[in-house]
């Protein structure tokens, strides 16, 4: 009986303590911005080729000379696609694997500068079973 007591003593002590006012959860932040959907980046189309049974689409983010570079692949899967400009068989040039981004493959090539005329976009696809294909498409004009 004493703890009893004891207790409700402790009780009131607290409430008297705290003016008689019960504690109250504070306010909630604003909700918080929804951030704005990205803008879609401007891409420029090179003329589309087929690389065995793939039907490809290459292209480039804003100014050709950033080389952004991307390709939508459609035929089937694909295990690799690696990029370059430059000779076909890619001495002296940096050959980029690219990533997926949304619904193509990106990669950041190193350009030269200037582009020549007649420069080339090459593109290799490997397959699930390990064939590597090749083609390419002007640069320019």
């Amino acid at each position: 009986m004493n703890r009893t007591i004891l207790g409700l003593l402790t009780a009131a002590a607290c409430l008297a303590g705290c003016g008689g006012q019960t504690a109250t959860a504070p306010e909630a932040p604003a909700a918080a911005e929804v951030a704005a959907a990205p803008q879609a980046i401007p891409m420029t189309n090179l003329a589309a080729i087929k690389i065995g049974p793939y039907d490809v689409q290459p292209m480039y983010e804003e100014e050709l000379k950033d080389g952004h570079l991307n390709t939508r692949i459609a035929g089937g899967e694909v295990a690799a696609v690696r990029v370059w400009v430059g000779p076909e068989d890619a001495t002296g040039v940096m050959v980029v694997k690219t990533e997926i981004e949304n619904d193509y493959h990106h990669g950041h090539v190193e350009m030269p500068n200037p582009i020549p005329a007649g420069a080339k976009l090459w593109i290799e696809i490997e397959t699930p079973t390990g064939e590597r294909l090749k083609g390419s498409t002007p640069l320019n004009g």
